[in-house]
């Protein structure tokens, strides 16, 4: 893997990963952003690599849904470096026949076994995880990697 950045103006870079382009930026809040933030990137990217894995099970579970969508907010320490406290990282299924307990299975394999990222993750801060499926939390749990 690799990923390079390239400076632009003030705190805003480009970065190119595999001939893709997009914007990093870390502007004070006074100023608009020309893109996210590294820290707002690393929580996408748990979505997106959790998110895989969850899609990717549910269609080995034979599982039809209208829509899927994560979210994840991170509470930042006061002192530098600021780092994330926790993750808490929600999963959103949506369907008329969706078996909530297939999507509870398939984001605990992802939380539990598959997601690279997660696993990095959880061994700078605890990630705590809840699955809704239309719309009611159907369960909570951890992130836990042996």
């Amino acid at each position: 893997m690799r990923a390079r950045i390239k400076k632009l103006d003030g705190h805003h870079f480009q970065f190119d990963v595999r001939g893709m382009h997009g914007d990093i930026d870390v502007t004070p809040p006074e100023v608009k952003a020309q893109g996210p933030s590294p820290k707002e990137l690393i929580l996408s990217a748990l979505c997106g690599c959790t998110g895989t894995d969850v899609i990717d099970l549910l269609a080995k579970f034979q599982v039809t849904y209208d829509s899927l969508e994560l979210e994840a907010k991170a509470p930042l320490t006061d002192k530098h470096p600021k780092v994330f406290s926790r993750i808490d990282l929600s999963y959103f299924v949506n369907g008329a026949s969706v078996d909530p307990a297939k999507v509870i299975e398939a984001a605990k394999r992802s939380t539990h076994q598959y997601s690279g990222t997660a696993a990095m993750l959880s061994k700078a801060c605890p990630i705590y995880y809840t699955v809704h499926v239309n719309n009611e939390k159907v369960a909570e749990d951890q992130v836990h990697f042996e």
